[in-house]
């Protein structure tokens, strides 16, 4: 699963390079996936960005988040951004 996200992540900022201009169809202001893998009876959950996941039962009686969006408004969210050495704008 990392090896994919970490292609895709290549391959989208390449292509990103390849047409910089002004009507560029690539959009550099962030990122949104969700990503689930079912092994056996254990479900792994990775996201990334403005994106989130639940889980209901009973349906839909009963929601359960599954993940926090990762939004840069979130004080959590955006010291782990500064840490990282981004920078949070607009």
């Amino acid at each position: 699963m990392k090896e994919a996200i970490e292609t895709a992540d290549k391959e989208f900022i390449e292509g990103g390079k390849k047409d910089s201009g002004y009507n560029s169809p690539f959009d550099h202001s962030g990122s949104c996936a969700i990503v689930a893998l079912l092994v056996d009876d254990i479900i792994y959950i990775a996201n990334v960005g403005d994106s989130r996941a639940i889980i209901s039962q009973n349906q839909g009686q009963r929601r359960y988040a599954l993940t926090r969006d990762h939004k840069p408004s979130d004080p959590q969210e955006k010291a782990r951004i500064i840490q990282a050495g981004g920078k949070v704008y607009q």
